[in-house]
């Protein structure tokens, strides 16, 4: 049994002083979330760094008021304590928004696109706007915001703004503070400055005003006006220019402007909070091109990059062979591993990846040939690829983006304890510099022994380097330290800088060494102006001139340290909980994708698999603290009667409100088990898996929910009460069943028994009985043409047509179906932690397909969700590949059979198809969508994908009472949107999972059939015309 985990080690309280203002907060009207639960602490506690700090607290404002608010109460006397930190997606590299005071997240409130001025070219918006957001807004209006980022499905315009991002195509586009042109921000006290660029005189003014604005513009002009030759010595002359109170760009009277959005670029949140930006707008180029150029060796396309930028391409990306080799293991390699494939003659080991833009599609098209035609004149030489490949659609050309984009994320799927981390990933030197920079940075990591990952915007000399460590290690948190030394030493050398775009943070304290105590005395001179106390991100940056505070350094609290009290074999046993690296790719807010629906819907950081990933991993830290061994004691098996006596006591036990369990319970609680994080983390997070032994440990303590039990006999008794489903179906739709299931159970809108009969119906159709014993006796050639057919509980019970359906198919295209026998699958089993149940359960259904996989004839399932945990749960059951039976669902079959049957043409007039696909099917069987496409095609049949998240049901979860407004809005902000552009009454809607047609029978009208059963429909429509025709001749 677990035990009760009330006090938390390592986590320090929270203070009174803070307990205080966030009651004073909310008095004066602060009308936001304030939230000092554990959960959302551990939660905010990480970014995609390697530190860990807990905050006190996490305030959410709903608007510029409540930040005010929040600043106005900072400058009181009595809370001159009070730290506060701006937070927006959580995506940094260097814990630049981690601490030890309050959290302010501006991501769940603030992220209003408030006005778009298209004949102007700008667009107001609040800080909590992702950038894949506003650009999808922007995009009919032909505009876009310049700077693109690889998180830039869940990276915020205020986080941006805070590190003065760049990203691909910046020697075009440039960095943020490019684009700026006002930014209302709230200073300490409570004031609010509109920021814009201003003349000399107007600055001047300004700085006679006796207020914060007026101390701070007297200040930053006398610092600028006086050390303008320090300043132009000190501040590196590269396009990746300095950010962070960027001295060299804010201007002087000397210049006659004034830009202090150049300093609040960068800055993050260490000077105000940025509640408002005015950005400007740049014209979508009409026409893009990409070309991928394939290298024997990344010093090869490192040095082809500065030849390459003769040509004046919009960005070059250059990709190590670490990337290519995990990416072969990630779902992106089904869309672009046919670009990249090895031959005999050459194995690629790094690619560029060289994008041009224009709007004239001929200017385009003359760039690629030119390039083509250098490549092909140079062949052989050094530094030339041995191949290329130029994109033939926007289809292609944001696959091989998406490649790009996901290189930080798939580092961290590196198998071993050592994984490459962030700490010196984003130096910058001239690019004329980069590659000896490279050589001697590379000597430094191979003198240490370490492997890395290396990619990066080699057109403007910044890299993304990546080491692996492992910081459980004492050691190895040792030399991060050192490589972090050396690394400064030499970016200094070569007149860069080691932060060139993802901000300082932890890093901080090489700030005097790049600028001089000069520099760095005037930068905390405008710290102090801006906050005397260092209350806002104190650390970061600069520290206020007078105040006895230290920067924030390398050495700052890591997660190895909290990791390292895990006992190693439950660290190994929870290794896809621990390997978590906060990269955040969950956090995508698009309604469109796959990943993650819960989060979509609350946008709440808890119901994600990376927060729910960071409360497993310090649930377990709290459990090894406590003496528990988590991994051991599920192994253990007791008797009937301590089993009863442990039913008992669950029963009676108090609930323990303030038992850490419960944080955990109620985030896992949230999730959809659709799969989705398993494939489209780079990490492969799979939060269903870990979910399982959750519930199994946390019911050893607490009694298990009705729901529970109802879920996971769902299977069995939907078997039976298909003996008689309209007296079940009567049973179940009176007023006393809807009560009791919802008020006792906990479940809304049960779906009703289908009451057609699958066995009776193949029987009439002249099914037999399955029986290995006659199927053993078939001969090779009749196995060609035979395929077995597995039944579902949901598909046959539920929705029985589908099941006739495809047999009817299957017979029609000429081959002999046995269908297997009905059997429990296990999946609610597993869902609900019933581990030891799920496993007794797989392993005898393991067994009875053993004996049929062994006749080599196909094995075949028609819904997603059930067939697919043959391929993924199964698997976890026995580590041996013997144990395993290939399972195909029906399209994977289908699509290698394509050529092999009589296909009749189409001879009537026909439906357009559009597919809704089932959220699992589209995780973990990537391919699949295509492989429908391939198989209507072969039917003479056009068939549209449509790009959709979860349809909100995902197995029971949308009968669950507690879920039933989420899953709704799951439907309305994905599905029912799709489905309202389809305007042409001739398009068959198709939909592969069953809990996706239970959905749409809930929340939609229409006709939505199997796309097994639109193609049948097809075919009896030829048939029938074939008849009629020859009847009429």
């Amino acid at each position: 049994m677990i035990p009760q985990l009330i006090a938390h080690p390592d986590i320090p309280p929270i203070s009174q002083t803070t307990e205080r203002f966030l009651t004073e907060i909310h008095r004066h009207g602060f009308s936001g979330d304030i939230q000092t639960d554990i959960g959302i602490r551990m939660v905010l506690a990480t970014d995609n760094s390697v530190y860990q700090v807990v905050p006190q607290a996490a305030v959410f404002p709903h608007n510029k008021a409540d930040v005010v608010i929040l600043l106005e109460t900072c400058q009181r006397e009595e809370f001159s304590s009070v730290q506060v930190t701006v937070r927006g997606g959580g995506t940094g590299t260097n814990g630049q928004s981690l601490t030890s005071g309050i959290v302010v997240d501006v991501s769940r409130h603030m992220n209003r696109i408030l006005e778009v001025n298209t004949e102007e070219r700008w667009v107001r918006v609040e800080p909590g706007v992702v950038l894949d957001r506003l650009n999808a807004h922007l995009r009919p209006s032909g505009l876009f915001f310049g700077p693109t980022l690889s998180p830039s499905n869940r990276a915020t315009l205020g986080g941006m703004i805070s590190t003065d991002a760049s990203g691909k195509g910046s020697r075009v586009y440039g960095k943020t503070s490019d684009h700026i042109l006002e930014l209302d921000t709230v200073l300490l006290g409570g004031k609010s400055w509109r920021s814009a660029p201003i003349s000399a005189a107007e600055l001047n003014q300004i700085a006679q005003q006796d207020d914060i604005v007026g101390r701070v513009h007297k200040t930053i002009r006398d610092s600028v006006d006086a050390h303008q030759d320090e300043i132009r010595l000190k501040f590196p002359q590269i396009d990746r220019f300095m950010t962070g109170y960027n001295l060299a760009m804010v201007g002087s009277t000397a210049r006659g402007q004034f830009d202090l959005n150049r300093l609040l670029a960068g800055s993050e949140g260490t000077l105000g909070i940025i509640v408002e930006a005015k950005l400007n707008l740049l014209e979508i180029p009409k026409h893009k091109r990409l070309i991928v150029l394939k290298y024997a060796s990344f010093d090869g396309a490192l040095a082809a990059a500065q030849i390459l930028a003769e040509s004046k391409p919009t960005a070059i990306e250059t990709i190590d062979d670490k990337i290519l080799s995990l990416a072969r293991h990630d779902i992106i390699w089904t869309k672009v591993g046919h670009f990249l494939t090895d031959t005999a003659e050459h194995v690629t080991v790094a690619i560029n990846l060289v994008e041009y833009s224009s709007d004239n599609q001929h200017d385009v098209d003359i760039q690629i040939e030119n390039v083509a035609a250098m490549l092909n004149a140079r062949r052989g030489q050094p530094s030339t690829p041995h191949g290329y490949y130029v994109a033939k659609d926007e289809s292609e050309y944001k696959s091989l983006w998406d490649l790009r984009k996901k290189g930080v994320g798939l580092l961290g799927n590196t198998k071993g304890l050592r994984k490459p981390v962030p700490f010196v990933e984003d130096t910058v030197v001239p690019p004329i510099k980069l590659p000896e920079f490279v050589q001697r940075f590379r000597k430094i990591l191979d003198d240490a022994g370490l492997t890395y990952g290396m990619f990066g915007h080699v057109d403007v000399g910044c890299l993304h380097v990546r080491p692996a460590l492992d910081l459980k290690n004492i050691d190895d948190e040792r030399l991060l330290r050192d490589i972090s030394d050396r690394v400064s030493d030499l970016v200094h050398e070569f007149g860069g800088l080691l932060w060139g775009e993802h901000g300082k943070g932890y890093r901080s304290e090489y700030v005097p060494k790049f600028f001089g105590d000069t520099l760095y005395t005037q930068m905390r001179l405008i710290k102090k102006a801006f906050d005397p106390n260092n209350q806002l991100n104190p650390g970061k940056l600069a520290i206020p001139l007078g105040a006895t505070e230290s920067l924030a350094n390398i050495d700052g609290p890591k997660r190895g340290w909290f990791d390292r009290q895990i006992s190693p074999h439950i660290r190994t046993h929870f290794a896809v909980t621990l390997d978590c690296n906060g990269n955040a790719a969950c956090f995508n807010e698009d309604t469109a994708d796959v990943m993650c629906p819960s989060y979509k819907v609350t946008r709440d950081r808890i119901h994600s698999p990376k927060g729910r990933a960071s409360l497993m991993r310090e649930w377990l830290r709290q459990l090894a603290r406590a003496g528990y061994q988590p991994y051991l004691q599920r192994s253990a098996k007791d008797t009937f009667w301590q089993k009863l006596l442990g039913t008992y006591r669950r029963a009676k036990r108090s609930s323990a409100p303030s038992d850490f369990s419960h944080d955990i319970y109620r985030a896992m609680n949230g999730c959809l088990a659709c799969k989705a994080c398993a494939t489209q983390c780079p990490i492969r997070v799979d939060v269903p898996d870990f979910r399982s032994e959750f519930y199994s440990l946390y019911h050893t303590r607490y009694a298990r929910p009705l729901r529970d039990y109802f879920v996971a006999s769902l299977e069995t008794a939907a078997r039976w009460m298909s003996y008689f489903p309209r007296l079940a179906n009567w049973l179940m739709g009176t007023g006393f069943s809807a009560w009791f299931l919802q008020r006792f159970v906990g479940i809304v809108d049960p779906p009703r028994l289908g009451t057609v009969n699958v066995i009776r119906e193949v029987r009439k159709r002249g099914a037999a009985r399955f029986d290995l014993g006659k199927l053993r006796q078939i001969d090779a050639k009749q196995r060609s043409r035979t395929v077995v057919l597995l039944q579902d509980t949901f598909t046959s019970f539920f929705d029985g047509n589908v099941v006739v359906d495809v047999y009817d198919f299957l017979q029609t295209l000429g081959y002999t179906v046995w269908l297997a026998p009905a059997f429990d699958n296990g999946k609610g089993l597993h869902l609900r932690g019933f581990l030891s149940r799920f496993e007794a359960v797989a392993r005898k259904n393991l067994a009875f397909l053993s004996q049929i996989s062994e006749l080599e004839v196909p094995i075949i399932g028609i819904d997603p969700a059930i067939t697919l945990t043959y391929r993924d749960e199964y698997t976890k059951v026995s580590n041996s590949s013997a144990d395993r039976v290939p399972i195909a669902l029906i399209q994977e079959w289908l699509a290698t059979q394509l050529g092999t049957f009589h296909i009749p043409k189409s001879g009537v007039g026909t439906f357009d198809y559009v597919l809704f696909g089932h959220c699992t099917e589209k995780a973990i069987a990537a391919a699949s969508q295509n492989q429908w496409v391939a198989i209507f095609a072969a039917f003479g049949l056009s068939l549209r994908v449509e790009s959709t998240g979860c349809c909100g049901m995902s197995g029971v979860y949308g009968h669950e009472a507690e879920h039933v407004a989420d899953s709704k809005k799951m439907f309305d902000t994905g599905w029912k949107n799709c489905l309202a552009k389809i305007d042409n009454p001739s398009t068959q809607v198709l939909v592969t999972g069953y809990s996706c047609r239970s959905q749409l029978k809930r929340f939609h009208s229409g006709s939505f059939l199997h796309p097994i059963q639109g193609l049948l429909s097809h075919l009896r429509r030829n048939q029938i015309a074939a008849e009629d025709s020859d009847t009429a001749s």
